[in-house]
Parts: structure tokens; sequence; C-alpha cells
């Protein structure tokens, strides 16, 4: 039987060939027929030793390791590249109206929506309005008062209207020689 110190020095040995294998360049470790067949004996010694250097890095898992951060930082330029295009996107995109500009509607026959001022003319004669007041414009438009009250005037025939868009959805019409506005909204055919 061996002695312990005996077999120390055999699992030494082994184990120092296994680095001195490991550490070998490629081109000496393989045999010279097939270094031969490969044709690699064609190539310059810088060549030989790129090689040499290129097969250790795989054996040694530095290729791997190069490919999986070359991979994690090239989803990394993509992901910044699609977020740059959504912010490009959302640049060139219309801005929606606000909230205020949405309630500032007017309607005109036919159901048709316009956003501004209207102007025209009640159709007849103008006296005043009270909480029930329904004003048909030259135009073909009917409003009615939204706000309730009254308002007295000596008749005028036919006086220019303007109707513009109120606050939150509402509207106004000023009425030609009359002080204050009167608040209404639309009232269908």
């Amino acid at each position: 039987m061996m002695n312990h110190r005996a077999a120390l020095g055999l699992v030494g040995l082994i184990c120092g060939l296994a680095v001195a294998w490991a550490e070998e360049p490629f081109s000496k470790a393989i045999r010279p027929e097939d270094f031969a067949a490969a044709e690699l004996d064609k190539l310059s010694p810088e060549a030989l030793a790129r090689l040499d250097g290129l097969v250790q890095a795989y054996k040694s898992g530095a290729v791997a390791t190069a490919r999986a951060e070359a991979e994690t930082q090239a989803a990394r330029q993509a992901a910044a590249r699609e977020k740059e295009l959504a912010r490009a996107q959302e640049k060139t995109r219309p801005a929606s109206p606000g909230f205020f500009a949405k309630a500032k509607v007017r309607l005109t026959p036919g159901t048709e929506v316009e956003y501004g001022e209207i102007e025209s003319r009640i159709a007849g004669t103008f006296t005043g309005w009270s909480g029930s007041t329904i004003f048909t414009l030259e135009n073909g438009q009917r409003w009615k008062v939204a706000n309730g009250g009254e308002y007295y005037s000596t008749a005028v025939k036919n006086p220019g209207v303007k109707v513009y868009p109120a606050g939150l959805g509402g509207f106004w019409m000023q009425i030609e020689g009359v002080g204050p506005r009167v608040r209404v909204k639309p009232v269908g055919k």
C-alpha cells in the first residue's frame, strides 16, 4: 500500500498535469495530423496566437459572458429606441382639447356640432324674456332661457344676437341693445 505522502504527491502531479493541459495553447494540444488537416500550419504566428486566445476565451467562458453582455446591451438599446420613438409619437399627436374647450359647444340645425360663437338675429319682435321663453333665430336655431329670471324691454324688431359658449357647457346670449345677457340652452326642432 502506498503511504500517505506518495498518495498526496500523485494527486498533486495529476492536478498539475490537468492545469498544464488546461493552460496549454490549443495549437499545441492537438495532434500534428489534425493540425495539418485543418490547414492551421498555413496561419501566420500572429493568426495562430489569436486562434489560441479565442479558444482559451471560449474554454474559460469569457465568450459566453461577452455574448450575454452584448445581448443585454442590445436589448437595452432596443428598449431605449422604442421609448424614444414613443416619446416622439406622443409629441406629434394633436393635443386633445381640454375640459372647458369640450364644454364650449354649440348646436346648429341638423345636429351639426361646432365650436365658437353664433351671430344671427331674433326672428320677429323681441320684448324680453322669462323662464320659459324660447328665442327663434333667423338661421333656424332655437334657444331656451336656461337660468330663469325675467327681463322686459320695449319692442325691438329683429335685434341682432350673439350666442357664445359659457363655462361648463352652457351658453350666453347677448341681445343687441339689451344690457344683461341671458343664459340659454339649445332646443331641438
